[in-house]
């Protein structure tokens, strides 16, 4: 007779259905037939009635075990209204089976369930899942999580994604503990006004989480000394006297300090911090020919000793050209067909510039969003300059150029060197 088919009725007979299970498959039958369940819980605002096994519980958490053993121990359904029915039960969920089923939507939750009952492996799982799935949508989230979790790792790692990406989302929810951290860290990644309108949003959203009238003079208090830490020092003079100073956020005494540096860069402009001056770049060539008017193409591959940040280029050539940058980073990757074998492709990365001055035969290209470049990559920049006059390119490329500690190796490149300069700074 097939044991599956064994029915319980009054012939004495028994349901088999442990047979063939493993020790988690059983576990979660009985939790989800709530079978000989002996403590139940109350979940939610809506009090949600969940069930389960005191020994389970017990034998999983410390925090459980007190909850339910000894003469303090609960003799009530227990009520858990600060979370969902659905994240407790992904939380009980791994208490029976040692696995978890983690999701943007109730990795938080979960969280905050494996700190609130001591599961340890479970935070750590729900840690290394957001460690790996920060993106520029969530990472001022998954920092503010890290912040009130107390989780030191997470935290490190969601700022400095945000501190090298510069561009991301959701600065306004964040607390002005972490605001000030973002805005504060030297690694910072803004250009031109992008500290200054993410401080006027963040304070925007604060008067209002405080109940205060959207003011400039509002908006200074809830900023603080945050206000100090925002790099009004690499703003362009005109910018500053256009959004700056008509925003009120600063007085006349702070608007004229500032004003008097970014003419005069030897002011001192204390107590407002002064960030790195952009690097002028490393040279590329050593020396330059004179071109047609025509349309060229130009490319390099490099690679760096150590981690640094390319923040834009110079290329030869004036204010009448017009320049189409591509980037490249070099990735490892297994083959299409399935096999062992790993093959080399160039990855693009989303690049856009703007001309910020030309001088002589050169042109300074700010990149909009700068980029983190790694030791263990090499990258390759393509461009294509269009140009109605007579200019100039590259000629005998530089091999090795020293930034700091860094080493820039020049693996190879083709056309003519339109690229004179790579505006690099230390990480």
């Amino acid at each position: 007779m097939d044991t599956e088919e064994i029915r319980g009725d009054n012939s004495g007979f028994v349901n088999n259905w442990q047979g063939g299970k493993s020790l988690a498959e059983c576990n979660l039958y009985m939790l989800t037939s709530e079978d000989s369940y002996d403590v139940s819980f109350l979940v939610g605002k809506e009090e949600k009635l969940v069930r389960a096994h005191r020994y389970v519980l017990m034998s999983r958490s410390c925090v459980f075990h007190a909850m339910l053993c000894g003469p303090l121990a609960e003799k009530e359904d227990i009520k858990v209204p600060d979370v969902e029915e659905e994240t407790f039960t992904e939380m009980l969920r791994y208490l029976y089976t040692d696995t978890s089923s983690l999701t943007a939507e109730n990795v938080t939750g979960v969280l905050y369930l494996a700190k609130k009952y001591a599961v340890g492996v479970l935070e750590r799982l729900c840690v290394t899942y957001l460690v790996s799935s920060l993106t520029a949508e969530n990472a001022c989230v998954i920092l503010e999580q890290a912040h009130v979790f107390d989780e030191e790792e997470l935290f490190d790692r969601a700022l400095k994604f945000i501190v090298q990406n510069g561009d991301v989302a959701g600065f306004t929810g964040l607390c002005g503990s972490c605001f000030h951290r973002v805005v504060s860290a030297e690694e910072f990644i803004a250009t031109d006004d992008t500290a200054f309108s993410a401080a006027l949003s963040w304070a925007e959203a604060e008067c209002k989480r405080q109940g205060r009238e959207i003011t400039p003079e509002n908006k200074r208090l809830v900023l603080g000394d945050t206000v100090y830490e925002v790099d009004f020092t690499l703003m362009d003079m005109k910018l500053f006297a256009k959004t700056v100073v008509p925003s009120g956020i600063l007085s006349g005494d702070e608007c004229t300090k500032l004003l008097c540096y970014l003419i005069s860069p030897d002011t001192d402009v204390a107590p407002f911090k002064m960030k790195s001056k952009l690097n002028m770049g490393v040279a590329l060539y050593a020396d330059r020919i004179h071109t047609g008017h025509c349309q060229e193409d130009s490319s390099i591959i490099f690679s760096c000793s150590e981690d640094i940040r390319l923040t834009g280029l110079w290329a030869f050539g004036n204010a009448s050209c017009t320049y189409n940058i591509s980037l490249y980073e070099e990735q490892q990757t297994n083959a299409s067909d399935g096999g062992f074998t790993s093959v080399k492709r160039w990855v693009p990365r989303e690049v856009s510039t703007v001309l910020e001055r030309s001088i002589s035969n050169e042109v300074q290209l700010q990149l909009r969003k700068q980029f983190s470049l790694y030791n263990d990559f090499r990258y390759k920049i393509e461009m294509t300059r269009t140009s109605i006059k007579n200019g100039w390119s590259g000629s005998s490329v530089f091999n090795n150029i020293s930034l700091g500690k860094c080493q820039i190796s020049v693996a190879e490149q083709s056309g003519p060197g339109l690229i004179s300069r790579l505006m690099l700074e230390e990480m």
